[in-house]
């Protein structure tokens, strides 16, 4: 059984907190991601977990044909009114579950997925449908929520993510993608943690983290090792934090 109510639940009552994120939103990051991938104007893009759409509006600048799906209508609501404040009419909203996507083989030039797979209850199965829907030779690319590698960090820093958001399920560390993309059809281009900083109280105002999961937050941080401290330094304005980004071909 998959965690989908708990997202749509989670994420339908605060669809406009997301549309106005600086995180989802940031442009620097948006400008890296195309420079990256290099769209062409014909490609056809699939935005999954498009939220409210801004990795969907990015690659519309450019591309002629996007795709944006998301499992929650209200997401999808924000995406739409985000597209006409942008002035964009190319893209298709779906509501649709990247578990099972609703297109047959071989049919994208680009895949993308921001900020999501650590909503994704079964991430294997999703990886696997990503590269089905991707033509030969294709893009593909993540960016997400991530740890440090180390036992301590992977388990605890999700602990943390679980305390502000309940239908987190899980943040991969760099050696656990590693792992996992061994089995997938892709040749791996790049593949690089990046250091952040969750804002404070923006990232659990976003969310509507309560009081007292706020508190066991700053716990679990206080109580970290000394050197798992030094990747994650903290204080009531900020969280250090970290962010996987994959960039791949298909094979």
């Amino acid at each position: 059984m998959g965690n989908q109510d708990i997202v749509k639940n989670n994420f339908g009552s605060k669809a406009l907190n997301y549309r106005l994120s600086s995180t989802h939103s940031n442009s620097d990051d948006l400008e890296r991601m195309i420079n990256f991938l290099k769209p062409k104007h014909n490609d056809i893009v699939l935005d999954i977990a498009t939220g409210a759409g801004h990795t969907a509006i990015a690659f519309a600048k450019v591309n002629s044909n996007v795709v944006a799906i998301d499992i929650t209508k209200e997401m999808l609501l924000q995406a739409q009114i985000a597209s006409k404040q942008a002035s964009v009419d190319n893209i298709e909203f779906l509501e649709a579950d990247v578990h099972n996507l609703p297109f047959r083989d071989n049919f994208f030039d680009i895949v993308a997925c921001r900020f999501a797979v650590h909503h994704f209850y079964n991430v294997q199965k999703t990886l696997k449908e990503m590269c089905r829907v991707l033509k030969p030779e294709a893009k593909f690319y993540i960016l997400d929520c991530s740890v440090i590698d180390g036992d301590e960090t992977e388990m605890v820093i999700n602990r943390l993510e679980a305390l502000r958001d309940s239908s987190h399920v899980y943040s991969l560390s760099k050696r656990q993608w590693i792992k996992l993309l061994k089995d997938l059809p892709l040749e791996i281009k790049n593949i690089d943690l990046l250091k952040r900083q969750y804002k404070l109280p923006e990232w659990f105002d976003r969310m509507g983290t309560n009081n007292d999961n706020r508190q066991k937050i700053f716990e679990l941080l206080n109580n970290l090792s000394e050197n798992s401290k030094s990747f994650y330094q903290f204080s009531q304005t900020f969280i250090d934090t970290y962010y996987i980004e994959i960039i791949a071909k298909k094979l």
